[in-house]
């Protein structure tokens, strides 16, 4: 966006150089070389400017980009067993932050997965989901065990690193401990 306004103004500076080379022509030295190269400046410019609108535009219509659409707005989490039957589930419609992890009475967890089958696989508080611009995204805590994440896109299961986020989509199936929650 930066740099299409800034290919925008050099347009506009090139047409004024042009505006002011054509109202005062006996006051401009060298005024065919000036208009010239303000033209083709200015068309250079101008094509940059577009182009940079364009490739912006097919990113924006990537999938996953933005606001997810209304059949991929995640809105609850499920807890699997190991033959994919719900456990547990979790509404987390309207809600801008969840933290996953144990109660123990000290520390408040939004999701508690201190009662499922891997319980003692899962840190106090060993992930947290935050909900921003449209888009949920999770972060490790500095767990013992660490998260994983199978992508609903493509199937393949990646590690997080610690600290750091990572968007999630509708689909995707994270993995705390050998825990399986899965994102609907």
């Amino acid at each position: 966006m930066k740099k299409r306004v800034l290919d925008l103004i050099i347009v506009c500076f090139c047409m004024a150089v042009i505006g002011i080379v054509l109202l005062y022509p006996d006051q401009v030295t060298w005024r065919n070389p000036i208009l010239i190269l303000a033209c083709i400046l200015a068309v250079l410019f101008l094509l940059l400017a577009v182009r940079d609108k364009e490739d912006r535009n097919q990113y924006m219509e990537q999938p996953g980009y933005g606001s997810p659409g209304k059949d991929g707005l995640i809105t609850e989490i499920v807890l699997l067993n190991e033959e994919d039957k719900p456990l547990m589930s979790w509404d987390i419609y309207g809600k801008t932050a969840m933290v996953i992890g144990r109660d123990v009475r000290e520390n408040q967890v939004d999701i508690d997965l201190g009662q499922s089958p891997y319980a003692s696989m899962v840190d106090i508080e060993h992930a947290v989901l935050n909900y921003s611009a449209g888009n949920w995204y999770v972060e490790d805590l500095g767990s013992s065990n660490g998260i994983s994440i199978k992508k609903a896109s493509d199937g393949r299961v990646y590690r997080l690193s610690r600290d750091t986020a990572c968007r999630l989509e509708r689909g995707d199936c994270l993995y705390i401990g050998l825990n399986h929650l899965l994102l609907k």
